[in-house]
């Protein structure tokens, strides 16, 4: 390979090294490559006198590989050089190599663009034949400083289970509704922490916000009130229909447990298909259900309806979910207004202490609710699906990392990943 063409493949400046071919060592695993540095007149950093002479040579190895499979190395031979005033011994910097570094500034900028991609500090490190401990401390460095993106004016805010160094059980995701675009990851979502952060977050860029999108958890909607007072909140319909369907699964084991009668189809299939009474039934009861321990043919609807009747309020509880389900046939502001009404009364009259827990959550969370119901100027409805996807492809990091301890570590390749992978 050419001199010149050599180092620059590296990154590395050609006119650092002796202009002569550069040797070869072919390994089992790859190639090692020597050069010597070039003796050049030089100025003592000490006390400025201006002509060093040779002190010794000392051969030091940086690792360059960028294929996978082949080690790449280069040794060079290094010139230290003494002053004759002073005594001093210095060894001057090479451009493209960092002091103290095992491996080129050139190696170094490729491992960090490995950093955007969902894959494990390990692979990175298995790739440029590497310690792991090496990647993640590059990536330490890379990732000092990882600012947060511009408040959206349509704000999503979700948590997401993770236990580490922080105190919490839970970090807090901040997403744009429109882009899908990760604004920041919080480590903790407890009321003193969500303070901290928002007050730090100027008032014009807060007013910006024209929607605030959250579950019904009340430090949501305490900072909403507090530091998004001129935005319109709304609730995610997904956790409004989960509320209820949790309810009804506890009503469910409670009459399997307590009413039906032990060694029949209908506890038999109360307790090993929970899923059923949660689904929307127009799409399941003329399909046919089969109970081998039983011999029994049955259609879904058939079976659902005798295990219905055994308890009134799981009947309730069903019809009322039923038609939670059809949520899509309301879309003005005053349908939607008029169907949770409905439904709040249908749940206070099943005179059942689950079901009108329910109905007082939906009571007061109402307007939220019923803005989560109606179709917004784009025709479309406002939800937490992008912070639920969000934090679906956050749950992958997890898993391809197994498991993060370090917040701010994890933090940064979330937004690495999911954020400004896209502003490149």
């Amino acid at each position: 390979m050419d001199f010149n063409t050599f180092f620059v493949r590296f990154g590395l400046d050609s006119s650092n090294f002796t202009n002569k071919p550069v040797e070869t060592i072919e390994t089992s695993t790859g190639f090692i490559y020597e050069a010597e540095e070039e003796y050049k007149q030089r100025i003592c950093p000490n006390c400025n006198h201006q002509y060093l002479h040779v002190h010794s040579y000392k051969w030091m190895s940086i690792k360059l590989g960028t294929t996978i499979g082949v080690k790449e190395t280069l040794r060079i031979k290094r010139i230290r050089y003494k002053c004759p005033r002073c005594g001093k011994t210095h060894t001057f910097k090479l451009e493209g190599l960092s002091r103290g570094n095992v491996i080129s500034d050139f190696v170094k900028a490729a491992i960090q663009q490995e950093f955007f991609e969902l894959q494990s500090f390990r692979t990175i490190a298995k790739r440029y034949n590497v310690s792991t401990q090496k990647v993640i401390d590059i990536f330490d460095d890379y990732t000092h400083y990882v600012p947060r993106r511009p408040l959206p004016e349509y704000l999503c805010i979700d948590e997401k289970h993770f236990e580490g160094d922080t105190e919490g059980k839970y970090c807090v995701v901040i997403s744009d509704f429109f882009t899908g675009e990760i604004i920041d990851v919080l480590e903790n979502r407890q009321m003193p922490y969500l303070d901290d952060y928002f007050e730090d977050i100027p008032l014009k860029e807060r007013n910006n916000v024209k929607v605030f999108i959250s579950d019904m958890y009340e430090g949501y909607s305490t900072i909403k009130n507090k530091y998004f007072p001129n935005a319109m909140f709304v609730i995610d319909l997904f956790h409004v229909i989960k509320l209820l369907t949790t309810t009804i699964n506890k009503i469910r084991i409670r009459t399997y447990n307590q009413i039906a009668i032990d060694d029949t189809i209908e506890r038999h299939f109360m307790k090993t298909n929970w899923r059923f009474f949660l689904m929307d039934q127009f799409k399941i009861q003329k399909n046919e259900y089969h109970s081998k321990k039983f011999d029994m043919y049955l259609s879904y609807g058939e079976i659902i309806l005798r295990c219905l009747k055994m308890n009134i309020v799981f009947w309730d509880g069903y019809n009322v979910l039923q038609e939670l389900l059809h949520y899509d046939k309301y879309e003005t502001w005053n349908e939607a207004s008029k169907f949770m009404d409905r439904i709040i009364t249908k749940l206070n009259s099943s005179s059942d202490e689950l079901l009108e827990k329910v109905a007082d959550s939906y009571k007061r969370w109402k307007v939220g609710i019923i803005n989560g119901l109606a179709r917004n100027q784009t025709g479309r409805r406002f939800s937490n699906a992008i912070a639920e996807n969000n934090n679906s492809h956050i749950q992958r990091i997890i898993n391809v990392a197994y498991g993060y301890q370090n917040f701010d570590r994890f933090r940064a390749r979330c937004m690495l990943i999911l954020t400004y992978k896209k502003q490149r």
